[in-house]
């Protein structure tokens, strides 16, 4: 966003689309930006974000940047944020988790994440940094829990793992 607006843009944002299976792209410098801008944008004072305890460092700085309220769960345990989720003052909430963690190299359970999220009308955002290439036919983890179309599940990806580029990107539903 920051390095302007061309063709190619729109071009790379379609097809990102096209792989993960996504309606929509907006991309970035890097996927640390991604991560900053997705959760900026979906959060704020009066909002609350649910942060799985091992997620990157981009989406800790993004969520203490976005002035919301911050708790932190236990590693992918549902029964922790579902009681999080219970208790919540905040009609706006975002849970953190990624596809796959690179530290423990264990997957996020995204399809009980989404379906939880969904129940407490919470939005969920997936950094899919180690999913995208690997998960899904490569097409990510939030594709292979048949979440593509979820439109409360936001996708964050960078184009410097798997995809050997430069550049990251929010997709949505």
């Amino acid at each position: 966003m920051v390095t302007g607006r061309h063709a190619v843009h729109a071009e790379l944002e379609g097809a990102l689309c096209t792989l993960t299976d996504r309606p929509t792209a907006l991309i970035f410098s890097s996927g640390y930006l991604a991560n900053l801008g997705a959760l900026t944008a979906l959060t704020g004072r009066g909002a609350v974000i649910f942060s799985d305890e091992h997620a990157h460092a981009s989406l800790i700085d993004a969520a203490r940047l976005s002035r919301a309220r911050v708790e932190v769960f236990p590693h992918s345990d549902l029964r922790a944020l579902e009681m999080m989720l219970q208790v919540r003052q905040e009609t706006r909430a975002v849970v953190v988790v990624e596809s796959i963690y690179s530290v423990l190299g264990d997957a996020a359970p995204l399809r009980e994440l989404a379906q939880l999220c969904a129940r407490f009308d919470a939005l969920l955002l997936v950094d899919e940094a180690h999913g995208l290439g690997v998960s899904g036919s490569g097409r990510g983890g939030v594709w292979a829990a048949g979440l593509a179309k979820a439109e409360h599940v936001v996708a964050t990806v960078t184009l410097s793992k798997s995809l050997g580029a430069q550049g990251g990107a929010v997709l949505a539903g």
